[in-house]
């Protein structure tokens, strides 16, 4: 745990560091942006998917709204900080309205979640089919920008980490591996499970609306595609579900293999990727985490943050 708190902490300050040591790098600034968006994401679909073990398949939604409602703020002349946060309480209402759902199991709550974030998108497309623009602030540049979301990403894995400490996981997990047997032992897995959407969808939504206004545009076809949901969900696959190090190694990973196929061989790069993804979730159920410390380490199950 401390092990995995620390290599957390470390890669934390290199991130705070980027804007200091590459701050004329476009491209390494960008990067890192990405980086931390994508690893807030997967943190974030973590909670409910990794230790709740609930397939949500709508995460983009979530996304998606934070944007949509950073964009209305920003049209109305607000503070865009202002348009952020209330893109995370709307996406917490969202998630209250998508709780009725955790009463389905299995796929059939996948499907759900999936439908209504499609809903969503089409509704959002019907009313702005070109997407609407972000006015910039003075005095808040993408280096601010990038210190928000830094700040969010540190938020998000310090949450994980005190779900890792707490009996909530106990509680998380129980439903995850066997939903009857928990609510027998006097687990409540409905209000759980409402838990850790809220929370889910509140570290979604607050990343959709800081990436809005790092475009200063917000395209509805882009922010509600299902591509938020995927890759966040794969990133926490292949590193390992229901850890604090796995959404991070998988996050690291994922970008690793992208951009390298990118400059290097872009024609096979999603097959080559793809293929990738396959293998670690065939060979690596666990994820990467959990299957090279206990396998080839030695590390206890329990130890493993």
């Amino acid at each position: 745990m401390k092990l995995g708190f620390a290599l957390a902490a470390a890669g934390m300050v290199v991130l705070l560091s980027i804007p200091t040591m590459a701050a004329e790098n476009n491209f390494i600034i960008t990067l890192a942006f990405i980086f931390s968006a994508y690893t807030t994401l997967a943190l974030a679909w973590n909670i409910v998917g990794g230790f709740a073990g609930q397939l949500n398949l709508g995460h983009a939604a979530f996304f998606g709204v934070g944007a949509y409602v950073l964009s209305l703020f920003s049209t109305a002349g607000m503070h865009p900080y202002l348009g952020v946060l209330g893109g995370g309480a709307a996406a917490v209402g969202l998630a209250l309205l998508m709780s009725p759902l955790l009463r389905l199991r299995g796929d059939y709550f996948a499907i759900g979640t999936l439908s209504l974030a499609e809903a969503i998108k089409i509704a959002i497309l019907n009313v702005h089919a070109y997407g609407m623009r972000v006015a910039p602030y003075p005095g808040l540049g993408r280096i601010e920008n990038y210190y928000f979301l830094s700040g969010l990403l540190i938020a998000a894995s310090l949450t994980t980490y005190f779900i890792l400490r707490s009996r909530l996981k106990l509680a998380l997990v129980s439903i995850r591996e066997n939903e009857v047997l928990a609510a027998g032992s006097g687990v409540n897995p409905l209000k759980y499970k409402v838990l850790a959407l809220v929370v889910s969808g509140l570290f979604a939504g607050l990343t959709g609306g800081i990436y809005g206004y790092n475009l200063l545009y917000v395209p509805a076809e882009h922010v509600f595609s299902i591509e938020w949901t995927i890759i966040p969900l794969f990133m926490v696959l292949i590193g390992g579900r229901g850890t604090l190090t796995g959404p991070l190694i998988g996050a690291v990973l994922y970008l690793g293999i992208y951009y390298l196929l990118q400059f290097t061989i872009t024609e096979i790069s999603l097959l080559v990727f793809g293929l990738t993804v396959v293998l670690i979730i065939k060979f690596m159920p666990q994820g990467l985490v959990e299957t090279v410390l206990i396998n080839r380490v030695g590390v206890k199950r329990a130890s493993i943050p």
